[in-house]
């Protein structure tokens, strides 16, 4: 090739190069791909290779990486009510013996003092009634069971609502999660859509038993509700002299609850179709003397001043061989400091009536605040601290049936049935069989409960003391019951 020749090709190839680069650097800026291609072109004279660029554009896959500076929460402010005081009202109750030792936590945690007065359950209910119907102030929060005073007391505007609160989320700390509370529990503390109370623990009578003195009997537990009495003569007959064989409530406002179950049962319910009583109707009265005749064959004396302390006392100093009583009692049962009868219990629900009958009672407790509180915001933040996810599954491993459902799954409690005491997965099974089968109403409907759980208690100690027959206490009952609103 001569001089001239080479210097053509040469610029010819250097312009395609500066033009490869010009089209690179307009294009898009997507990556490109840039291969070489042979063309041959035949001169009249010889044959001259240029090599032509050709430019062919392909989708490259690129990582971007882009950094982000997430928006920072704000931590919760749990001294937002520092320096203040709140007043708890308590009953005598599981859940308060329980709460009490981390109470400290609470005060160090948000600088809240905590004050509190503890009374038995009926003398807490008359102190919280006559406080509120005089607007007082004297206690923030406290434990009120719906079932009983619920309607009663919202109608008359004593609960705070708490809405409000659980949608602010300066009030509300994150992760509290309201969901985690079973559509039962939380919808016992509802009305008209307004949440008065935040579920603490579920709960219904159930029978505790001497596995150890049952096995000595050579009997087992109980299949109907009809073997509940020849269960209690034949363990007390196995036992050492001075043992019962049975112990249940008597306490005239108390027995409505370990009675339901009897009532339902036996193919009955409190009401019929039209809302009358029907105590007196032939299920009924079976049912009724069924739990008489179990108090009065097999019980202890004093029946008509028994409730779930003497029941739970009498049983954990081993000197009964069932007791009828709420799953709660499980913690007074088994207190290591005072129980006689650890790794001896065992706990079930109800036996089925005749038919197959069996509805048992369920119900919650709800802490609530005082309408009339100069301090709601600061008894608002101890209870969603003490009824947070956290606190109620360690309140769990307590024996309080916790009403969320993250509680039941926690490692802790897993290895708890696994490795301790086989009651512990006895009473989870009751509770499970309780809350899916059970009945809400514990007493008679109407809107004065207290009324109504006085009647039902009032004809069963009179039936149990002999001054009115079965017929006569049934039908008295009915009469009163049919005048309350209902």
């Amino acid at each position: 090739m001569s001089g001239k020749a080479k210097r053509r090709a040469f610029a010819l190839l250097a312009l395609m190069v500066v033009l490869s680069m010009v089209l690179s650097a307009c294009a898009a800026p997507t990556p490109v791909v840039v291969e070489k291609e042979k063309v041959v072109e035949k001169p009249v004279i010889q044959t001259v290779v240029v090599e032509k660029e050709k430019v062919v554009e392909k989708p490259v896959v690129q990582t971007v990486v882009i950094e982000i500076t997430p928006t920072p929460v704000p931590e919760f402010n749990w001294k937002q009510r520092a320096g203040e005081t709140i007043t708890l009202g308590l009953s005598q109750h599981p859940w308060t013996n329980a709460i009490l030792p981390y109470i400290p936590q609470f005060e160090e945690l948000t600088g809240i003092k905590v004050q509190y007065q503890i009374f038995a359950e009926p003398q807490l209910r008359d102190k919280m009634l006559i406080a509120l119907q005089a607007k007082s102030s004297e206690i923030d929060l406290w434990p009120s069971l719906k079932s009983r005073e619920g309607l009663k007391y919202f109608r008359a505007g004593y609960y705070e609502p708490l809405n409000k609160y659980l949608e602010d989320p300066n009030l509300t700390p994150p992760g509290y999660n309201l969901d985690d509370f079973g559509a039962g529990p939380l919808g016992g503390e509802t009305f008209d859509g307004q949440i008065v109370g935040i579920p603490t623990i579920v709960e219904g009578p159930a029978i505790f038993y001497r596995k150890d003195l049952f096995e000595k009997a050579g009997i087992e537990f109980p299949k109907t509700m009809d073997d509940l009495p020849k269960a209690a003569e034949a363990c007390m007959k196995a036992a050492p002299e001075g043992t019962y064989g049975v112990t249940l409530r008597g306490l005239p406002p108390a027995v409505a609850y370990t009675l339901g179950p009897f009532i339902r049962n036996y193919g009955c319910d409190w009401r019929d179709e039209k809302g009358n009583s029907q105590l007196s109707s032939p299920n009924c009265q079976r049912a009724i003397q069924a739990y008489v005749d179990l108090a009065k064959n097999y019980g202890p004396p004093g029946f008509v001043t028994y409730s779930y302390p003497q029941s739970s006392a009498l049983m954990a100093s081993g000197q009964v061989c069932m007791e009828i009583e709420s799953t709660n009692e499980i913690s007074t049962i088994l207190d290591p400091n005072t129980s006689q009868v650890i790794g001896k219990v065992g706990v079930k629900p109800y036996p089925p009536g005749p038919g197959g009958h069996d509805v048992p009672t369920v119900l919650q407790w709800g802490n609530s605040i005082n309408a009339f509180s100069k301090h709601k915001e600061a008894a608002w933040l101890f209870m969603v601290w003490s009824t947070s996810p956290e606190m109620q599954a360690r309140l769990q491993l307590k024996g309080i049936a916790s009403p969320r459902a993250s509680s039941w799954q926690t490692p802790e409690w897993k290895a708890k049935l696994v490795e301790g005491d086989p009651i512990w997965r006895e009473w989870t099974e009751t509770l499970q069989h309780i809350v899916e089968k059970g009945s809400g109403q514990v007493g008679p409907p109407a809107v004065e409960q207290p009324t109504v759980r006085q009647i039902v208690g009032d004809m069963v100690n009179a039936i149990y003391l002999g001054t009115m027959t079965l017929e006569e206490a049934t039908k008295k009952a009915d009469e009163q019951l049919n005048q309350l609103e209902h």
